[in-house]
């Protein structure tokens, strides 16, 4: 890993080239209401040649006539498909098909960019053309409300790809919301679409084949995305706590077996996930018992239990101890022990660590 300043103005430094062009796909289904903003937070952005497609998954609202209005700019397509396709083929058909310019953008049409957010994510791999992709922070906001000051932060790290990889096994969840996101295209193309076999984890998986095509960028004082909190977001579910877990585990499963199957780490990254998975199981059911409840997420104590032991042996974990006592003691008396409980609990958590020692230290 290295850290650099002022990664974003490489293109200032050399005036007579080409601007770099960024092909944008912005996926709409029911969402006219926020392209006019959306797309205007694209054709807005400074340095950079910038080309959108608005591509509408068969609305039922009024969507092709703000497509239409929008597409008067001639940076602007709007195409509509005449039957739903779904959002994983929609994706790919703008990335793999559509996207033709040196870097490319998946926007949700309910998002939006701050300015300067393609001049400072193109520059870093205008510098270095290693780097696949390059991300930043993402700013949630409330629909209906002021947009926050985004900060535009000049520090850059960039992250040999094994190392980033093995970060996100390590962290056990998705590091990257989404629309803070510029990728190469080239190499978007090479990794190819997004899996449809992964509707709600295809994101990860792609972050990780790219990384493994090359080094990561990260502008990590930069703000670089605005994504908007609503009743509809897409990405909002109802689902258990089993059935997001799941959805989790077989993003990082689907890249270790198609294309990290070469990484000669793969096994050991595979089960540092299974425990931080495990072990956020666990934590969720400690919670729910302090709170004096016997369930969470739709699952009950003991079923979030089985969970984390089918992803690893629970006994080799720090929260054991904890959950055991909990769970002897029941969801009504640790509501009303919980300072008490978690002091206890406390003491023989250290004393399991200090009895097991590096055996199973925890990740």
């Amino acid at each position: 890993m290295h850290e650099t300043q002022g990664g974003q103005d490489m293109n200032a430094q050399n005036p007579g080239a080409p601007l770099p062009s960024v092909s944008i796909v912005v996926p709409s289904y029911n969402y006219a209401r926020y392209l006019p903003t959306n797309v205007g937070s694209l054709l807005d952005q400074e340095g950079v040649e910038v080309r959108v497609l608005i591509l509408d998954d068969a609305s039922s609202d009024n969507t092709p006539e703000v497509g239409a209005d929008l597409a008067r700019d001639p940076r602007v397509t709007y195409e509509r498909h005449k039957q739903n396709k779904g959002h994983i083929a929609t994706y790919n058909e703008g990335l793999l098909e559509w996207a033709d310019g040196d870097y490319c953008v998946l926007l949700s049409a309910d998002d939006l960019l701050p300015p300067g957010a393609l001049a400072r994510a193109t520059g870093v791999m205008q510098a270095d053309p290693n780097v696949t992709f390059v991300y930043g922070n993402p700013v949630r906001f409330i629909s209906g409300r002021p947009l926050p000051v985004a900060r535009a932060g000049t520090r850059t790290r960039v992250w040999d790809g094994d190392r980033w990889i093995r970060g996100v096994f390590k962290a056990g969840r998705n590091l990257i919301l989404s629309p803070e996101v510029v990728a190469r295209t080239s190499a978007h193309h090479d990794a190819g679409g997004y899996n449809p076999k992964l509707p709600h984890s295809g994101d990860l998986e792609m972050w990780l084949r790219l990384a493994h095509r090359g080094s990561v960028g990260w502008l990590p004082d930069s703000d670089q995305a605005y994504y908007r909190m609503h009743e509809s977001n897409m990405h909002h579910s109802n689902f258990d706590a089993r059935a997001r877990l799941a959805q989790l585990k077989d993003g990082y499963e689907s890249f270790l077996d198609n294309d990290g199957s070469d990484l000669p780490y793969r096994e050991d990254v595979r089960g540092q996930m299974h425990r931080k998975l495990a072990r956020g199981v666990l934590r969720k059911a400690i919670r729910a018992l302090d709170a004096g409840d016997a369930t969470a997420d739709g699952l009950t104590v003991d079923e979030l239990y089985e969970l984390a032991n089918e992803l690893a042996d629970v006994r080799k974990l720090p929260e054991y101890p904890g959950l055991r006592t909990r769970m002897a003691l029941g969801a009504a008396r640790c509501g009303k022990l919980a300072p008490v409980t978690s002091l206890v609990t406390m003491q023989r958590g250290r004393d399991w660590v200090r009895w097991h020692g590096n055996k199973a230290r925890p990740v």
